[in-house]
């Protein structure tokens, strides 16, 4: 074969395979993100959020807030 030719056929396929591959990873990019960060929000509620049946608690929750006080007077006896 002559060197043309191989250069050819080493491009081609090249070209070829470049293309390919940037097809598939747009096709398996475009299925990352739509798996990752298109969930519905309600598959990342904590148990606590849920009734006996499974349904999402609508309520007002109750919270508590805890502050924390200095204690020196304790201390220093």
């Amino acid at each position: 074969m002559e060197t043309s030719t191989i250069l050819f056929f080493s491009a081609t396929l090249s070209f070829l395979f470049l293309s390919v591959g940037v097809v598939v990873g747009w096709i398996v990019r475009s299925f990352m993100h739509d798996y990752f960060y298109t969930r519905d929000e309600f598959q990342n509620l904590h148990p606590e959020m849920y009734d006996d049946e499974g349904l999402v608690i609508n309520e007002e929750l109750l919270s508590v807030r805890f502050i924390e006080e200095d204690n020196d007077e304790i201390f220093d006896a």
